[in-house]
């Protein structure tokens, strides 16, 4: 822990983990909870819940739970000081005096360093491209382009000179280190003697924001047939791209308005559709799309439009996004624009009511695989084998079986082959590619089952701390058998349970993710009834102390009854299993 307790403590009671969370999740009220599509794993259906009265969240798909700080931590991937410094900052909440380890401290101001270098950096090339003569080709290259002054202003646009010093004397004004300014990525170290040399030279500078509106890395583009023709920034502590969509900091409210959003490859894609209204729009950076952008994407909005050009880079470029958002569940429809046009060519070309007739009837992801694949082998019957080769392994990414069920029958009807062949070839395939998984025995089942009552008490500790005084007369967590259980509630024995919020408190306490997580399922559900509580609480403490009891007699018995017979083999086989109950029930 490297805040006090007191703090941790006021942040979370000022905090509003719905409040947090309804930034990057759609959240929709369902009982007592809230329910959304989880940040943290694919899924269609929501199974991600948020309880405002305990101030936890829980996910029933992939376990994910904790607080509002736990959440902080996995949805940015950032470490426990940072979390709390973003929540203490949404909240105006006083760290200044607050002492860290060395260590974090460092690593926390060595990000606002880089922070405060992108911003100083985005000022300077924005001035350029408002001011400076040597600037004059790349404002009337944007003037050609069609941007206006107001998305300039807005998206912060600059200009980076031929020069390839001028950010390097800029950081020296500025008494930049050299370590600092090799690792904002904006500055190369020279491989022959020593020395740095800028890595944006000549280009259209788009300064790339974060969902917090930090400057978190650039991108750059040639005004001419230079190659490359785009350039970003390289990985750095605080830009990864496999995380960041451009311009996602200004659309992520429209995408919610509108229920869905756009995707394309480019800056000046996003910009020409920014500008003509349709703002529900991001930029994929020509990177390509992973798992983490699309989750972020669904705390926006669970509709998505990918737009490409319709050369065969554009094509190829949707079927390498596919997978993943069928891997994701998503509801995504694929958009290629006509002509050999991108979005921005086509806005400037047909305007904003042709290209949403176009997004409006956008096919749906099989509809365009198929396509392709027809366009690629013809319809003969050697091309229609291929199109069935091509659909199977695309088919069998498909979560929904009723979904896949009716893609199965088209793609039939469209080939004009048996509905029960393709589906014979798409059942081989998958067999043929699926992962085995390992199941429990039978035993193995019986045994893990012996904890419910376990569980049960520490939901009710947590849900009626009421009854923790009878948990501890009684002291029931002697005979729990899980280690890991047993764990749990000496944390929450330990707290007092009149404090509020308890279960809080208690989270506060874990000394892991995992542990916050078990916590979480436990808490996020009430199983009981308030009538009665005591009268339940008291009938699954004996339980608990009798089944104990009677196991460790019945196994007690076998072995001593064993040992009388000169058993020597049944004494082994019941000491091999007392071992594996105790091992089962470690975890």
């Amino acid at each position: 822990m490297f805040f006090p307790e007191a703090k941790i403590s006021e942040i979370l009671n000022i905090s509003d983990i719905v409040d947090v969370i309804s930034e990057s999740v759609i959240l929709k009220k369902a009982g007592m909870n809230y329910f959304g599509l989880c940040p943290f794993h694919s899924e269609k259906t929501p199974s991600f819940s948020v309880n405002s009265g305990k101030q936890i969240f829980h996910c029933f798909g992939c376990s994910a739970g904790g607080n509002v700080l736990s959440y902080l931590m996995k949805y940015h991937g950032i470490s426990f000081p940072e979390a709390v410094k973003m929540a203490a900052r949404k909240y105006n909440i006083e760290l200044d005096n607050v002492a860290l380890s060395p260590l974090i401290k460092k690593e926390i101001e060595f990000k606002e360093v880089l922070f405060r270098i992108n911003k100083t950096v985005m000022g300077y090339y924005h001035d350029l491209l408002n001011g400076s003569k040597q600037a004059d080709h790349a404002r009337n290259y944007l003037k050609k382009r069609g941007i206006s002054e107001d998305i300039i202003q807005e998206f912060k646009l600059g200009y980076s000179p031929e020069s390839w010093d001028t950010i390097v004397r800029l950081f020296k004004k500025h008494k930049i280190s050299d370590k600092n300014a090799a690792q904002s990525g904006l500055v190369l170290e020279r491989k022959q003697g020593q020395g740095f040399y800028d890595r944006f030279r000549n280009r259209i500078i788009f300064p790339i924001f974060d969902v917090n509106m930090q400057v978190a890395g650039f991108g750059g583009r040639v005004m001419d047939d230079g190659m490359p023709k785009y350039l970003n920034s390289p990985e750095t502590p605080v830009y990864s791209k496999s995380r960041i969509l451009y311009g996602l900091h200004s659309a992520k409210q429209f995408c919610r308005q509108e229920g869905f959003v756009y995707i394309v490859e480019g800056y000046f894609d996003f910009l020409s559709l920014y500008q003509q209204g349709i703002k529900n729009t991001v930029a994929s950076l020509g990177t390509a799309l992973t798992s983490d952008h699309v989750r972020i994407l669904k705390g926006y909005s669970t509709r998505m439009v990918l737009v490409f050009d319709s050369d065969a880079a554009g094509i190829n470029a949707a079927k390498r996004s596919i997978k993943t958002f069928l891997k994701e569940g998503v509801d995504i429809r694929i958009l290629v624009l006509p002509d050999g046009n991108d979005p921005d060519s086509y806005m400037l070309n047909y305007g904003k009511e042709s290209f949403i007739q176009l997004a409006t009837n956008a096919g749906t992801v099989m509809q365009f695989l198929l396509q392709v694949s027809i366009n690629t082998h013809g319809s003969s019957v050697e091309g229609r084998i291929k199109i069935l080769d091509d659909m199977k392994q695309h088919l069998i990414l498909i979560q929904d079986s009723a979904l896949r069920s009716l893609y199965v029958k088209e793609l039939a009807e469209t080939l004009h082959i048996d509905e029960k062949a393709v589906l014979e070839k798409v059942r081989e395939y998958y067999l043929d590619n699926s992962v085995s998984v390992l199941n429990y025995s039978k035993e193995d089942k019986k045994i893990l089952e012996s904890d419910r009552r376990e569980e049960q008490i520490i939901s009710m500790m947590l849900n009626y701390p009421e009854t923790i005084p009878l948990i501890k007369k009684k002291d029931a967590t002697k005979y729990f058998y899980s280690e890991k259980l047993k764990y749990i509630a000496k944390q929450i024995l330990s707290v007092n349970h009149e404090n509020k919020p308890f279960v809080n408190c208690i989270m506060a306490k874990m000394e892991n993710d995992k542990d916050q997580e078990l916590l979480a399922s436990y808490a996020i559900n009430d199983f009981f009834s308030e009538e009665d509580i005591h009268r339940t609480a008291l009938s699954l403490i004996n339980r608990i102390i009798r089944v104990r009891i009677k196991k460790e007699n019945t196994l007690t018995n076998k072995i001593i009854n064993a040992e009388k017979d000169c058993n020597s083999e049944l004494i082994e086989l019941l000491k091999k299993k007392q071992e594996e109950i105790q091992q089962l029930h470690h975890r």
